[in-house]
């Protein structure tokens, strides 16, 4: 029978198991795995001062009890009554100037043992090693998700950070929204990121594996999901991943592309693997960001993750799921099934603030499509049994029927209307031609079309902002280009 008294003794027990498993320096988030000199340092530091602190707290308590048991108040009983006597009054005593001297010496000691090593360790700890040659990141906070910046190699990914090992890494911390905290657990201490402020730390991995991250300061509703991951492998292997994000993916265009530049890419980039792609990704994502902040109720964009190679990628939704197939298909289908506060649902016009307006197969099509976004050379990746199949060859009557199937199915119609006076993100399509001819002088109308496709930054209609257009143009040969101005310039 079990008895409240042994009731209490198993609730206190299993609580002493609980908090003894949570020191556990196995777990991921553990501090008491060191992954790096860094955390070595910190490490080293902490047991210092827990050490002091311990010693300084058993000698207070014990001096504590000590008193306690032996200098309490007594009574004396008065033989033959019922009266007790107090003890006599010690004597009192309002300055000791030797005992005040020792107890304001011995403090100060203590801190000095607490300071000397703590300011040696921040300052060590503060700038890489020199003639090290750091690899230099920046780190963005956003909420709810991480950008990771390569300035050097003209890289950006998200949620993903690759290092090498026994090298050490700066990182650049800034966040484009609220203040966010860069944490890794086994490899460096926390570091705050702050809007309009630039903060920097190192860190350096000695073995390769994977290693947890996450936001330390509370940053809104999905803080606690806001994570990511630290690979860190020998040099080789980081140098054929550099090499690899900057190599075209085995599948440029399918369905799914098609999906994805109609209803994703006014938010997420796919094509950073192009000369050039890291200043404008810099300045798209500060364009989408301003148009939100400036512009929440109606805004059509958000700064995104970049999705470039996201086949190569083993995790999804800043960490809360695998990157598979099915993982991937539940995440663009009802992403706040997943994690609740992502700006998808509440930005993208194909959320409407619910699940995705898509079939089951377009968003089969674009999971396929994004875990096709594979460096070629990389390895392969399993898709849908349909996504595999050869296309249908297509022969089309007239380069108009052509282009109005390139218009869809390039992603086009996601962003331009068809209709006089329906704007759905770009200029509407509808009379065209007779608005283009006098546009820019030397240019016909079917050569300023052309242009615009080819180089969407250079013709930017009044009201419109720039570097929102897709490069579609790279995956598109002459003739479909051709074929897709002979339709577009046909509505009217």
């Amino acid at each position: 029978m079990i008895t409240k008294k042994l009731l209490k003794y198993l609730s206190l027990s299993s609580l002493i198991a609980i908090l003894l498993l949570s020191c556990s320096p196995h777990h991921e988030q553990s501090t008491f795995t060191n992954a790096g000199p860094v955390a070595q340092a910190q490490s080293e530091l902490f047991y210092l001062m827990f050490w002091i602190a311990g010693i300084i707290f058993v000698l207070v308590q014990g001096a504590l009890i000590f008193a306690l048991l032996n200098f309490r108040r007594k009574e004396h009983p008065i033989p033959g009554s019922d009266f007790k006597l107090p003890d006599i009054p010690p004597k009192q005593v309002h300055g000791n100037t030797k005992l005040e001297i020792l107890w304001t010496i011995i403090p100060a000691l203590i801190l000095v043992a607490i300071a000397v090593p703590t300011v040696q360790t921040i300052y060590s700890t503060y700038e890489p090693p020199e003639d090290s040659d750091p690899l230099e990141i920046v780190a963005m906070g956003h909420q709810w998700w991480w950008e990771f910046r390569y300035p050097d190699e003209g890289i950006v990914t998200a949620n993903e950070l690759r290092v090498p090992t026994n090298r050490p890494v700066k990182v650049t911390l800034q966040s484009q929204d609220v203040i966010h905290s860069f944490w890794i657990p086994q490899v460096a201490g926390k570091k705050d990121t702050v809007p309009g402020n630039t903060n920097q730390m190192w860190f350096q991995v000695d073995e390769p594996g994977n290693y947890s991250g996450q936001c330390a300061e509370f940053c809104g509703v999905a803080h606690a999901r806001m994570r990511f991951r630290v690979i860190a492998e020998d040099e080789a292997d980081f140098n054929v991943w550099l090499n690899a994000m900057k190599t075209p993916p085995k599948t440029t265009s399918s369905e799914g592309y098609g999906l994805f530049l109609a209803h994703c890419s006014m938010c997420h980039s796919i094509d950073s693997y192009m000369n050039e792609s890291y200043e404008k990704e810099i300045t798209v994502q500060d364009d989408r960001w301003a148009d939100w902040f400036h512009n929440q109720e109606e805004s059509a964009r958000v700064s995104a993750p970049n999705l470039t190679h996201l086949g190569i990628r083993t995790m999804l939704a800043a960490g809360q799921k695998d990157m598979t197939r099915e993982n991937l298909i539940a995440w663009i289908k009802d992403p706040s099934d997943i994690k609740q506060g992502t700006r998808m649902q509440s930005v993208a016009t194909v959320y409407q603030g619910g699940a995705a307006k898509l079939k089951e197969h377009e968003v089969e099509a674009i999971a396929d499509y994004l875990l096709s976004q594979i460096p070629d050379g990389w390895g392969s990746v399993s898709t849908s049994t349909e996504s595999l199949e050869e296309a249908e060859v297509m022969v089309w009557n007239t380069p108009e029927e052509h282009g109005e199937y390139l218009f869809v199915n390039q992603g086009c119609s996601g962003c331009h209307s068809l209709n006089e006076d329906e704007v759905i993100v770009g200029p509407s399509m509808y009379g065209l031609i007779d608005r283009s001819g006098s546009k820019v002088e030397g240019l016909s109308a079917e050569e300023y079309i052309y242009q615009s496709i080819t180089y969407p930054n250079e013709y930017i209609v009044d009201g419109y902002a720039a570097n929102v257009m897709p490069q579609i143009f790279i995956n598109l040969s002459e003739e479909e280009l051709n074929a897709l101005v002979s339709y577009l310039i046909t509505i009217k």
